[in-house]
């Protein structure tokens, strides 16, 4: 790879550190509480977010693929710092909405780009058989991060406030901006002659039901991170129904993304040890149950369970998103990977709130039961799927 676009990892790495430097995220519901919000506000806003970024998720896809993935990343990067700027002036839901309707259109124009990024920076020196390498270190570092900010976040709202700590995220939101200027563009293996709504229609079309393979990964992809972006927030909430407070969280919150980071760091090596049947096989089946138990289960024995659920978790996303590169171009990848980030946007845009509901009606117990059981069915039909249209990806250990 030229010196150059080996750079390009290193200003993705602190992309990704501003990104996942999420200080917030052990006093989120602590602070959402403090103005007046429940479990159904909370999980409306985040569904609002998700919505935000589905909106624009495949035209900002297909935009990296025609004027590059840098000018996406730089826009993405820019939103972002000012999607957390508004939550510091902000008071109320509807202040919190338009935060997250920032925060979601910046999330669109960096989701599928950093990855595209990624694969096509490798490819340029022949190397993108490391894709999952990089990838997995990029997650670790990015859980790395996040397990650093929630002790800093822990402890800046216990000496300061929860809105400071809001204020301290804008700053390293704002880190990414010069990252994403420094990057270089890679070359693609092919250009899009006739840009335009029916290309970007044929590119689904493909994706999701042409390329039997593609659309296999692109399923079961999709079905498991629904399935992990409803635990990051149904894990707040769920330390708080339990009257867990952040002197509490924040060491849990801590292990938990040294779990995540550990495993996403050698992510390469332990699916070689485990085999991808196994690997994958504990995704399809373990994620999706992990909702179920901590229905089901008391306190410690469910916390139990949420630790494997992050280890799982470590592995996964790098494993599925080279499952989906290795079986797209380059010329199109980053509008397949948006098509990827748009179904679990939406997934999440439903069953957040249905979480929420159910928690106001019932019991916050009762809705992870339910929303296991109907995850559960998901990600077997998604494994079947892949089976069908995939099988040699379960023979092999690498």
């Amino acid at each position: 790879m030229p010196g150059s676009y080996r750079l390009n990892i290193y200003y993705l790495y602190l992309i990704k550190l501003s990104k996942w430097l999420m200080l917030i995220m052990p006093i989120v519901a602590l602070f959402y509480n403090e103005n007046g919000l429940d479990d159904f506000d909370i999980y409306l806003l985040q569904a609002i977010y998700s919505f935000s970024v589905a909106v624009l998720e495949i035209p900002s896809g297909y935009m990296a693929d025609i004027v590059g993935r840098k000018k996406t990343l730089v826009l993405g990067s820019f939103l972002g710092a000012v999607g957390y700027l508004t939550y510091t002036v902000s008071y109320n839901f509807s202040g919190f909405m338009l935060a997250e309707i920032i925060l979601g259109l910046g999330g669109s124009f960096i989701s599928g780009a950093d990855s595209a990024m990624l694969f096509d920076s490798l490819a340029a020196r022949g190397h993108q058989h490391q894709y999952l390498q990089f990838e997995g270190r990029i997650t670790s570092l990015g859980n790395f991060a996040e397990t650093a900010a929630a002790v800093c976040g822990g402890l800046l709202a216990a000496l300061l406030s929860y809105r400071s700590v809001y204020l301290f995220q804008t700053v390293i939101a704002a880190l990414a901006v010069p990252a994403a200027l420094l990057l270089l563009e890679p070359p693609k293996d092919s250009t899009i002659e006739r840009p335009g709504l029916l290309h970007i229609i044929e590119i689904c079309k493909k994706s999701i039901l042409t390329d039997k393979k593609l659309s296999s990964a692109i399923f079961l992809s999709s079905v498991t991170g629904i399935a992990t972006l409803c635990m990051a927030w149904s894990a707040q909430i769920y330390f708080v129904t339990c009257g867990l407070t952040e002197v509490t969280i924040t060491p849990l919150w801590v292990c938990l993304n040294l779990i995540v980071a550990s495993i996403a760091a050698f992510s390469s090596a332990i699916i070689k040890t485990l085999g991808k049947k196994f690997s994958l096989l504990l995704i399809i089946v373990y994620l999706p149950s992990t909702f179920i138990l901590l229905g089901w289960l008391p306190l410690i024995p469910a916390l139990l369970c949420l630790a494997l659920f992050y280890a799982v978790r470590g592995y996964a996303t790098p494993l599925l998103k080279d499952v989906i590169n290795q079986n797209c171009e380059s010329s199109t990848r980053a509008t397949v990977l948006s098509i990827r980030s748009l179904i679990i946007r939406l997934g999440f845009a439903v069953l957040g709130p249905a979480i929420g509901l159910v928690s106001n009606g019932s019991t916050l117990f009762l809705a992870f039961i339910l929303a296991g059981i109907l995850l559960l069915l998901l990600t077997c039909l998604a494994g079947c799927h892949l089976i069908f249209t995939h099988p040699d990806i379960f023979h092999k250990k690498s």
